[in-house]
């Protein structure tokens, strides 16, 4: 399915495990893949820092460019060890070395080449991915213009080929996007979808502020009780529609509905069923995913041991 794979690394030990996803995903005559790695800044000039300088500014500034050249040479001599290896695996691979935002640097790199898939580690030991998959992974997946595979080093690492998808589905257009995406993968591997949606607690009855009503308790829950099976009953008919479209393509799959949590549900349901990759959108038209690919996308993405791969509205490119 994905033709032309951007895998972008800091070498940390999440990106080492990322690698192996993406060597795998390109080794076909028809594909490539492109390597890239974003040096960073390493501090401001000794002349408009605050502090008082212990040293002539000519002085520091040398040593910064010193210190600049040695961390170039050294993740020039990292990325050509991996383009080595992933040359000696018949892949058809391509090195970028780029300075500046990793987010950026990335997104641009990837519309630059019509990329369709773009593959990252979910931590790094070091500044070029923030804290907790933070600003960095979440401005790429928001303004990819490509679906994005996010890969943590937490064991057991799954297989290499996707054979058990979670599909997490809230009916929005991105997630509707990952599904095409999710059963594509499956009818490649010939492997099995698991379509997974998650009713929030008290999201059922949406009410204005302040709104009341002169009801008993018991009515009030029996209210409450009605229409939740009414919405678990609209999200099961949702549910088995996509199970008949994959039917349809051949692919066999099985549904969850979950209640409670939608993040910890979600990675719940993958232990359960041991899956190797979860597949969910980025946004939503409802509150399932946290606004701007918010808490919820990064809490699965960080607390799984599977890969999760990050669909927006945006079609893979047909290169």
């Amino acid at each position: 399915m994905f033709k032309r794979i951007l895998f972008a690394t800091d070498f940390s030990p999440h990106a080492e495990i990322a690698k192996r996803f993406a060597m795998r995903m390109a080794q076909a005559d028809y594909k490539q893949l492109w390597v890239m790695t974003v040096l960073d800044v390493l501090e401001e000039p000794l002349h408009i820092t605050d502090e008082p300088p212990l040293v002539s500014a000519k002085i520091w500034e040398r040593e910064l460019e010193k210190e600049e050249q040695e961390l170039e040479r050294e993740e020039e001599r990292m990325l050509r060890r991996d383009v080595a290896e992933m040359e000696s695996s018949n892949i058809r691979v391509h090195k970028i070395v780029r300075e500046g935002d990793p987010a950026e640097e990335v997104v641009t790199v990837a519309r630059d080449i019509g990329a369709d898939l773009i593959v990252i580690g979910s931590h790094s030991h070091r500044t070029i991915w923030d804290v907790e998959l933070g600003s960095t992974a979440t401005k790429i997946t928001k303004y990819a213009p490509c679906p994005v595979l996010i890969v943590s080093h937490r064991p057991p690492h799954p297989g290499l080929i996707h054979k058990r998808i979670l599909y997490a589905a809230d009916f929005s257009s991105h997630a509707e996007q990952g599904f095409k995406i999710a059963l594509t993968l499956a009818k490649e591997t010939q492997g099995k979808i698991w379509l997974v949606s998650v009713l929030e607690h008290g999201k059922e009855i949406p009410m204005p502020p302040g709104f009341e009503v002169e009801v008993s308790n018991n009515e009030v829950s029996e209210l409450k009780n009605e229409l939740r099976a009414d919405v678990e009953a609209e999200v099961r008919e949702k549910l088995s529609k996509l199970a008949e479209k994959a039917k349809d393509a051949g692919v066999q799959t099985e549904i969850l509905i979950r209640h409670g949590h939608v993040s910890k549900e979600i990675r719940k349901a993958a232990v359960d069923i041991e899956a190797d990759l979860i597949v969910m959108g980025t946004h939503s038209r409802f509150t399932i995913w946290d606004k701007l690919l918010g808490k919820t996308a990064q809490n699965v993405a960080q607390h799984t041991s599977c890969p999760v791969l990050l669909v927006s509205n945006g079609k893979p490119n047909d290169n």
